[in-house]
């Protein structure tokens, strides 16, 4: 009994341990009247720290001020800002010195006539311009054809409805000339004349025919730059190189033979561009050299298109301007009006009696 009893006291009496005591002490604690003070100040602090008064709101400088920009340089605000400016109003149809060729002008009579292709040199009907005044420009009408154009087609059936060329055993060369003026008296006068070495290898080609080794010879003309071949003319003679007719637009072309053309029609140079010279390597028609000779079955194909083709334009439509330039070239070589129309180089003097 003492042992139990001593053992209840010695439990009674054994310390308490450190973790429960900490929690009775914290559960029977009454905060002191200065502890009070201290968690009343700290929480002031905290919500004057943390729980300040709205700034006032301070507007953004680059959305809402302008930054003043350098002298004579607009800030981009500014420029969207600013109103549009009104689109400049479109010349007038009627100014001095402004032709509008894609609208009709009722200043200007047949100004539908501009419109059509523009070729070497000059549009084909057209008048020259005549000055800066509308009212100064002439009727684009082309003038009436001068008299010896209607003599050549009294003379000649150019562009014939159907195909009437000897094409057996025949040949073809392309010729090229360096002006328009020169396929204008070709035309006339119905010769031709080329560089010496032109001549020779057509010489050569006109032998050969009247000797049973070919048929009738083609010349298929063009001018440099212009964009088209121009004609076509049968070779009707040898070549004379004694003769200097002295017609042509520069005064080094010497020898002469006679031609007879066939068509006198404008056929751009898209339409035969496919077809290729195997003796020319394999280059385009269109990129041949004077007197260069066209394969027969590639010259065929030619003048197929060339005769089946619509023309709209032809040197005929210019032919009273090229009239006119060869009166001013025969005013400065003095040789008189009355002679332009025959062959000069034919012109002899009559023996006296």
């Amino acid at each position: 009994m003492h042992n139990q009893m001593g053992g209840f006291n010695s439990f009674q009496a054994q310390p308490m341990p450190y973790q429960e005591k900490q929690i009775m002490n914290n559960q029977n604690h009454l905060p002191q009247e200065n502890e009070l003070e201290q968690v009343t100040q700290s929480f002031n602090d905290l919500k004057t720290t943390e729980i300040d008064p709205p700034a006032p709101e301070v507007s953004s400088p680059i959305q809402h001020q302008e930054v003043p920009a350098p002298s004579g340089v607009k800030s981009w605000a500014a420029i969207a800002s600013a109103p549009a400016k009104p689109r400049p109003k479109p010349k007038s149809e009627s100014e001095p010195g402004i032709i509008n060729y894609s609208m009709p002008n009722k200043n200007v009579p047949n100004a539908q006539a501009r419109q059509q292709q523009v070729r070497w040199g000059r549009g084909r009907g057209q008048a020259p311009y005549q000055g800066p005044d509308m009212n100064s420009i002439v009727d684009t009408k082309p003038p009436p054809p001068p008299a010896v154009l209607d003599e050549l087609r009294s003379k000649n059936q150019y562009n014939p409805r159907d195909m009437t060329m000897d094409l057996k055993n025949c040949r073809f060369f392309i010729i090229k000339s360096y002006s328009e003026d020169d396929i204008h008296r070709s035309i006339k006068y119905n010769i031709w004349t080329s560089t010496e070495h032109g001549n020779k290898r057509l010489n050569e080609a006109w032998n050969d025919s009247k000797q049973g080794k070919g048929g009738p010879i083609y010349l298929i003309y063009s001018v440099n730059g212009s964009g088209h071949f121009c004609g076509v003319a049968e070779m009707c003679g040898n070549v004379d190189t004694n003769i200097c007719t002295g017609v042509w637009s520069q005064d080094k072309w010497k020898g002469k033979f006679d031609v007879k053309w066939i068509y006198v029609k404008d056929v751009p140079n898209n339409l035969l561009r496919h077809i290729k010279l195997e003796n020319n390597d394999n280059k385009p028609v269109t990129n041949s050299r004077d007197t260069q000779e066209v394969p027969k079955d590639k010259g065929l194909a030619l003048m197929k298109i060339v005769h089946d083709y619509k023309h709209s334009t032809s040197i005929f439509d210019d032919f009273g301007h090229y009239e006119k330039r060869q009166d001013e070239d025969n005013a400065r070589k003095g040789i008189s009006s009355d002679k332009q129309s025959k062959r000069p180089w034919e012109d002899k003097e009559k023996p006296r009696n």
